[in-house]
């Protein structure tokens, strides 16, 4: 969709090119019409402060309701429903059974015929929150659908930012509506599925305005969104260092794999920025917040801070912060923080992990020399093509 002129996605992915400008030279200056915080003491202070800063996703919502555009007593009850889920998400999955997903789905991408590495790694977050629910099938997750979703939601955001008219608001809007029917179409026709939804409609009772398919469609975009993105970006700094041996080994150790997607999602975090609105006239930290104040929190920003990092805007595959442990953790939040923290930020790190030690056993990864990129919809990607870097190792059967 075009926007006083420009593609909604460009709209989005300049203003997090803008905010990573910003962490390279502070004095740097773009338009932005509400405030930017990108200091980690001030955010740790606003996350901590939920009931005061709450979440303004209402391009989320364009398409459903739940527990992540959720606030306040709503986003508690919403939270019980599918929290029980979360908490026991890793030992449902181990490392084990999160490798032997990704590496299932990696060999199906070996052996496509037109490969797609986002597909890839979605699919294998869907399998991976899939059987979190407790599902011995899949959910229905269409890449065609999702595409179409992803896309509305990605108009419905830059409407937030810039504003449109009525008449491509509705536009988008009905599109989601439409996507939304398809998608509660198609579970329908899963009994198992159903019987879990049923279950979310039990714990939901007394709750106004809930919909047990449009909370499972804000998990399922949270979980896959994210995790492919991890993966992703993990393998375009692998890129840039594909001559590291210490980095690239299909047996390397586990925590050098973990030091690694530390600095990864330190640099290039999924979702790089998040937005606030202030419920009540506030100070915090000595600022002062107006009523109904929107800002915008850079999570680039705070993953940039000198005070905090050492050489902060280098990627350093054993960044001596995350090897001694030394790292401010309010520095670091690529999961976000306080109670209002990712409810699946174990399953992700951990799925990612598993991913990259599947990934490497089957590939071994070339260097890229291209310029770097982003593309940012519902989540931070690399605009590089990275299927041409990956080679199959030898003794791997194709």
């Amino acid at each position: 969709m075009k926007i006083n002129g420009m593609d909604s996605r460009d709209i989005l992915s300049g203003l997090v090119v803008n905010l990573y400008k910003k962490a390279i030279n502070p004095s740097f200056e773009f338009p932005l019409a509400i405030r930017l915080i990108d200091t980690p003491d001030l955010a740790k202070a606003i996350f901590l402060a939920p009931d005061t800063f709450v979440k303004n996703y209402f391009f989320l919502e364009s398409l459903s309701k739940g527990r992540f555009s959720a606030n306040g007593e709503d986003w508690k009850r919403r939270a019980a429903i599918t929290q029980p889920f979360y908490s026991q998400a890793t030992t449902v999955l181990d490392e084990q059974a999160l490798e032997a997903i990704y590496a299932k789905h990696i060999q199906l991408y070996l052996h496509s015929s037109q490969p797609k590495l986002s597909e890839t790694f979605i699919n294998a977050a869907l399998e991976a929150i899939s059987r979190m629910f407790g599902l011995s099938n899949n959910i229905a997750w269409p890449a065609e659908l999702v595409s179409r979703a992803r896309a509305a939601l990605v108009d419905q955001q830059a409407i937030a930012w810039l504003g449109s008219s009525p008449k491509l608001a509705e536009q988008s809007q009905r599109e989601l509506r439409l996507i939304f029917a398809e998608f509660s179409s198609l579970w329908q026709a899963d009994p198992e599925l159903m019987q879990l939804l049923d279950q979310f409609n039990a714990r939901a009772q007394g709750l106004a305005d809930f919909s047990a398919a449009g909370e499972l469609l804000q998990s399922l975009f949270a979980a896959t969104e994210t995790a492919a993105s991890g993966m992703l970006w993990a393998i375009e700094c692998m890129t840039r260092y594909a001559t590291l041996p210490a980095i690239m080994h299909p047996e390397l150790h586990p925590a050098e794999i973990g030091f690694f997607l530390d600095e990864v999602l330190r640099i290039f975090t999924p979702v790089p920025y998040v937005s606030r609105v202030c419920t009540k006239a506030s100070v915090i930290n000595g600022q002062a917040f107006a009523e109904n104040e929107a800002i915008i929190i850079s999570i680039v920003g705070v993953h940039s801070d000198p005070k905090h990092w050492h050489e902060p805007l280098l990627f350093k595959p054993k960044r001596e912060e995350f090897v001694n442990a030394s790292y401010a953790r309010h520095a670091y939040i690529p999961f976000l923080s306080g109670p209002r923290a990712c409810a699946g930020m174990k399953l992700a790190r951990q799925e990612v992990k598993c991913g990259m030690q599947a990934l490497l056993k089957v590939f071994a990864v070339q260097a890229c020399v291209e310029p770097r990129g982003l593309d940012y919809g519902l989540a931070s990607r690399p605009s590089v093509q990275l299927e041409r870097y990956l080679t199959p190792r030898l003794e791997v059967s194709v």
